[in-house]
């Protein structure tokens, strides 16, 4: 009797302490941003065009270290994930040419874990974002390398998720011997429910970088991501024709800031092989950039894939949050 009496109890006490998160609003700027600085009117840049930009800013502290995005599949939401534990939504504005021009209703909430408690410490560190094929939301960290399942909000809002409780899903054993700041970096969802992993992985020198496909009641498929010289994987996400749209960023010394943009083809992914594809498009001064590492693809209504980059600022002043807006433009002949 003792133990049945436990379970209510249990649920009592998390629905408790899930009550007790909420999402706050908080005041953004937003700065719109031309694609580049010494030319503002270029718009293309390889095969995407510029759809618009914003410079993100607040005098709230807890505002910064986005690494993750989702977009709504109408346009009108984003949700990011920070790596110090919050989620970040805001509504999206565009002018009358459909390009990005300004976010509205900007909310912050904490990440909460199993245990119905913010997460804190180095327990917080999101660093890349999914959303299945039944709207749940995966959620990947680093330092203490998992993956969390929210189940589907009604939308992609940080009041939605504030006190919700996730379960823990299984990530590659392999993942345990990895460095804390090497692991999980993109997540993307596929055909069929199964789920992309991209990693940071051990060998800063290695050109391929461990990645793992998870298939529901099926063995995962392990292969490497080759990555340009310099430049580490930060995102992944399923393009509407079912291949894999990558990001890569470069932040060194040697090198300088950059991002670049790929298309791998879903069905290259095999066991033991590498995965490479051309690339699509490179961001680098005096073009607008920064430390991208979050990617998000919609389709419009007019049938245009529409690709939205978010970077890291990692809470510094050196730093800035940006959110740029592309089309990506059919493969020349």
């Amino acid at each position: 009797m003792k133990l049945h009496l436990l379970y209510p109890v249990v649920a009592i006490l998390l629905f408790c302490v899930a009550a007790d998160a909420r999402a706050d609003e908080i005041n953004i700027s937003a700065a719109r941003v031309p694609l580049n600085y010494e030319n503002h009117a270029q718009r293309q840049i390889g095969r995407l065009e510029y759809r618009g930009g914003l410079s993100l800013g607040s005098s709230d502290a807890r505002f910064g270290g986005l690494s993750s995005l989702l977009v709504s599949a109408d346009g009108k939401q984003m949700l990011a994930a920070s790596d110090r534990g919050s989620w970040f939504s805001a509504k999206l504005l565009y002018d009358e040419a459909g390009d990005l021009n300004g976010i509205a209703s900007t909310h912050l909430a904490p990440i909460t874990g199993p245990d119905g408690k913010a997460l804190s410490g180095r327990y917080r560190d999101a660093e890349a974002l999914a959303q299945g094929a039944d709207g749940a939301i995966l959620i990947a960290f680093e330092q203490h390398h998992r993956i969390l399942r929210f189940q589907p909000p009604d939308r992609l809002d940080a009041h939605w998720l504030a006190g919700e409780i996730p379960e823990r899903l299984s990530a590659p054993a392999e993942l345990a011997e990895f460095n804390s700041n090497a692991a999980m970096e993109g997540l993307a969802v596929l055909e069929g429910d199964g789920l992309l992993i991209l990693s940071e992985g051990l060998d800063n020198e290695r050109a391929g970088k461990p990645a793992w496909l998870l298939r529901r009641d099926q063995d995962d498929i392990r292969f490497e991501y080759k990555r340009a010289a310099r430049f580490r994987p930060t995102g992944a996400t399923r393009l509407p024709d079912g291949n894999i749209l990558t990001l890569e960023r470069r932040y060194t010394l040697i090198g300088g800031v950059a991002a670049l943009l790929r298309i791998v083809p879903e069905a290259s992914i095999r066991n033991g092989a590498v995965l490479d594809g051309p690339e699509i498009a490179r961001l680098a001064p005096p073009l607008t950039v920064d430390n991208m590492e979050g990617i998000a693809v919609r389709r419009d209504g007019a049938g245009r894939t529409l690709v939205y980059l978010v970077s890291d600022d990692n809470f510094s002043v050196l730093q800035r949050t940006l959110l740029l807006m592309f089309e990506l433009k059919p493969e020349a002949d």
